[in-house]
This record gives C-alpha cells, structure tokens and sequence, in this order.
C-alpha cells in the first residue's frame, strides 16, 4: 500500500441529514446453531424472504442445517432441520471432490536475482469449519528458464494462476554484455503445469525502465482473468549514461491473462518518484494512484532495494517519507490528466466531522489503504489509517482476525480519507478520531466500507470500530471473532463535507457485525446490518436508508 501525507488541524462544522437507522430487529438462534457457524445468508425479495443457515453438524459426506425466516422486514417466519449432501454445498466443487490436487510454480529469484521456478503441488481439502477448501504446498523440482538466446533471466514479478494449472512472469535477460537489455526488453512469460512454454511475449523501451507496481495478487478471486496493470519507471540501473534523462517519463501497461501486451502507455509524471501501485478501472479508461517524493530522483535511487513481489516494500511503507500524493488518468491511449496534491495543499483542505475537536494530524509516512472507491460523479475516495512500526513483542496480536503470539506487529491509529474531484484535484482531507481506541482496537487496522446513496450525490463511510474479541467455538473448533460494530458518516460529495459519526448497534445490549456477514444485500436504496450479540445468541437486523 502507499503512504499518503498531510497534517490536519482544521475543525470545521457541518450540518447534513444525518445517517439514521430505520428499522432494528432481533431473534435468539438455538444452542446448535450458536455452536455451528452461518453458513450462507439468502434474500428472495420476490418471496419477501430472508433466510439465514447454520452448519450444526458435519461429518463424512452430509451435513446437517438449521435454517431461519424472516421477511424482509425481520419478521420471524419459521425455522426448519435439514440434511444434505456435500455435492450440494456452497463452495463445494462436485467435478473435483472433497480433496483434489492441481500441479503449479512457485516463482522466486536466487541470491544473485536469477529467475528460479520450482514445481507447486497444490492440495485443496474441504473444511467445515469455514465451509472452503484448505491448501497445502508442496514444492518439488527446479527450473532455471532462459530466452531464447541462451541467456538467464532476472525475475521481475509474477502472476500465480493456480486454477489454470498455470504461471505468468515478468523478467528480463540477464545479459552480462548488456546491462541495458535487462530492463529495457521486458519478457511475459507462461508456462503449463508440465513447465511447457506457452508464450513468450517482448515489450521494449527506448532506455530501461523498471516495474514499480503490477496488480498481480489474485488471493481474493483465484479464477479471475482480468487483465493486469502495470507501473514502470526510468531508472538507472546501467549508470546515469544510459538512463533516459527524464526520469519523470514514466510508463502505464496493460497486459492480458496470457501474457499479450494490450496497452503501452508513456506519460510524463509529475515527479521523479511515483510509487503508484492503486490501480482503478473506470468506465472510460484507468486511475493510478500513489505518493510521490523528490522532482529530480529516479526511482531506483530511492528504492534500491524494491521488489513489486515484496522485497524492500517494508521500506517504501514505513520510512518513505513523501512530498506529496500524485493520481493520474489514462483515457484513449494517453494520459487524460497527471495532478499532484502536496502536503501543504493537504493541510489547506482538513476537515474534520462536527464534535470533533481536533483533527488527526499526519507526519507524511505510513499510510495503510482500506479501501477505494469511485463515485457515480467520477470524484474519487481513499480511506485508510496511520500506523506505527512495531515496538518489542509479546502479547496478543492480530493477523485476519485470528490473535496470535509472536513478534510484536504494526500499531493502528487514526483513520483518514482523501477526496479528489474527478479530475485528480483534492477536494478534502477528512481526518478521523476513532471511538475505540484501547490496546486491543490499536492491534488490527479497521475495516472500512464507502456506500454509495441512491442519488449518487453523497457517499456514507462505514468504519468498522472494534470493541475487543472473544474466543467461541464452531463445529468444535476454536474461532477467534471481532467484536464490531459500524460507525457511520454521511459525505456530501459535491460539497465535501461530512456529517458527525453514528454508532450503531450499541446501547443497554451490545450488538456486532458477523465477522463473515456484516451486510445483506436487500433491494435497492438502503444498507442491512447483520450481527448478533456477544455471545452470538442473538441474531441483530438493523436497517440504514441510503437517501
């Protein structure tokens, strides 16, 4: 993720409609399906119909649910036992079975940078404790692949694409005789389970350039094929002499599942060093997004050390200390516009929600996204948190909601989002004091979600406020849950103004989100939270019109 920088101080009011619920609800589930685990929520609207199941119980090949009514209003309408067999399960793939294996690569680079690929067994067992397949790896033999010419490769990044039983790697020639050729003809690699070459597809520059940035990771949805995004830059890695000598030409490029070049796209940034790494896809063409340092660097004399796979990217997080915030549009083949934000246009543009104080202020450095968002107006939205680097160990921490021992991990802080107008000029920098923020709530970062309103003429920002964990079991297993609920604001997206946070869900009985389920999707227009009380006997409807 980038660091984004600005110093906030201004407190300015605001009077908006407030964010209101119009509607709660609440149901106790039995003990069976409190020991189990929600395993897939449904809306029939033409049924007027909601209906919750539960896993009681599972072993061999069946399992058994527990499924509750409601309307769509959260009235309680029945609730019945059934059995199925585990073809019919959500997830459950009935052409592979209850464990099946795919043959892959893992992609890395020797100590000397060399393109290494080693053969990837994958094994995928279903789990009823989460209702998904577990997978396991096994790494078998090596590969040292080389162009065409004979000549080793220097491994850039790689697109693991496991369900296809295949692997895309960027890399360069390692060409001893010519330092240029190695980032100057960047190579587009695939390979089949069987290690078969099945494509092999150049991209050149005039002078070497280097990958900043590529959205490669498909953790959250393993069989997309969409396209991939890239980011290159000038750099100088065969000595000043051979670098182009603008190191603001920088260089946008689209490349298909397969590895065809689709689009190259040259634009002049505004600043030596651009970490873009947020790509957006628009309607009408790209957003790329990221912080920016000093006008007259390249960016290899600030990150030496960087890898798009990770390496060094604990450096560009926590010490890069940045000018400014650069977002940049490709439309049509071109740049459609670069702008950039400074710090001091940041701190012109602060606000803060009414109630508040005083309004967070930023040193310029570690920044962690949560999340983007684009609004129907094209203005554009970037909500995140301001951390600090680990001090020490011990304790309980938290990794993916799970607490854990171990070395001591990053600190979160206040929360911050940026707002730019839609053709990349800032409009606000809201800065956000959270409600919770005991030893526990500082352990994970919140999780964050932009809505929306029917009009598209306001945008609600759903922070997630954490209020401890407690330890349950699920099927006999033990699962460690967030204890969430939902603060909300209301963003006037024209004016840029917001409204002051409503905490919902909490009062004489504490209820949060599901951890899995925080929200049903019920019709158009308004925003169903989804939660049960702390010990999850339950269950918690609240309605949020979305006007």
């Amino acid at each position: 993720m980038k660091q984004l920088f600005f110093s906030l101080f201004t407190f300015i009011t605001v009077s908006l409609t407030a964010q209101q619920l119009s509607k709660e609800a609440t149901h106790e589930i039995s003990k069976k399906a409190n020991k189990g685990y929600l395993y897939e929520p449904k809306v029939d609207e033409g049924k007027n119909e909601i209906s919750l199941t539960y896993v009681t119980k599972a072993s061999g090949k069946s399992a058994k649910f527990e499924t509750y009514k409601f309307d769509l209003n959260f009235t309680f309408k029945s609730v019945e036992e059934t059995e199925q067999p585990l073809e019919k399960i959500k997830g459950y793939k009935v052409n592979k079975g209850e464990e099946y294996t795919l043959n892959s690569f893992s992609v890395s680079a020797n100590l000397m940078g060399t393109l290494v690929l080693q053969r990837k067994i994958v094994t995928k067992k279903w789990n009823w404790f989460w209702g998904g397949y577990d997978t396991k790896v096994k790494l078998a033999d090596k590969l040292k692949p080389k162009t065409d010419d004979g000549d080793k490769l220097i491994y850039f990044a790689h697109a693991e694409q496991d369900e296809t039983e295949s692997v895309l790697i960027m890399c360069g020639p390692k060409d001893m005789k010519n330092a240029v050729r190695t980032y100057s003809e960047v190579h587009f690699l695939r390979y089949d389970k069987d290690m078969n070459k099945l494509g092999d597809n150049i991209l050149k520059f005039d002078y070497p350039q280097f990958l900043v940035s590529a959205n490669v990771d498909r953790a959250e949805d393993e069989e997309s094929q969409d396209d991939y995004l890239m980011l290159f830059a000038p750099v100088t890695a065969a000595g000043k002499k051979a670098a182009d000598p603008d190191m603001m030409n920088y260089t946008f490029v689209r490349v298909g599942y397969d590895g065809t070049i689709k689009e190259k796209v040259p634009f002049k940034s505004k600043a030596g060093i651009f970490n873009g790494n947020m790509f957006i896809n628009v309607a009408d063409g790209v957003l790329i997004l990221g912080a920016v340092g000093k006008d007259d660097d390249y960016f290899n004399e600030k990150f030496s050390d960087f890898r798009p796979d990770g390496e060094g990217r604990e450096n560009q997080e926590t010490e890069f200390k940045a000018k400014g915030f650069q977002v940049v549009k490709i439309k049509n083949g071109k740049a459609d516009f670069v702008t950039i934000t400074t710090l001091e246009d940041f701190e012109k543009k602060v606000k803060a929600p009414p109630g508040q104080k005083k309004a967070p202020e930023y040193t310029g450095k570690r920044f962690r996204v949560a999340e983007l968002q684009v609004s129907p107006s094209g203005d554009i939205f970037i909500a995140g948190q301001k951390f600090t680097k680990p001090k020490g160990g011990g304790g309980p921490k938290f990794g993916n909601l799970i607490p854990s021992s171990g070395p001591a991990r990053p600190q979160y802080e206040d929360i911050l989002m940026m707002h730019f107008g839609n053709e990349g000029t800032l409009k606000a920098a809201y800065g956000v004091k959270r409600e919770e923020d005991d030893k526990d709530a500082k352990t994970s970062p919140n999780n964050q979600m932009l809505v929306p309103s029917t009009d598209g003429k306001s945008l609600y920002w759903i922070i997630m406020e954490m209020k401890g964990w407690r330890e349950e079991k699920e099927l006999g297993d033990t699962k460690y849950k967030f204890l969430m609920y939902p603060n909300v604001t209301k963003i006037d997206v024209a004016n840029a103004t917001l409204t002051a946070f409503v905490q919902f869900g909490q009062g004489k009985t504490d209820y949060f989100l599901n951890n899995k389920y925080s929200s049903l999707p019920i019709g158009k227009g308004q925003m169903v939270f989804l939660g049960e009380n702390k010990n999850g006997k339950t269950l918690w409807f609240a309605k949020m019109p979305l006007d």
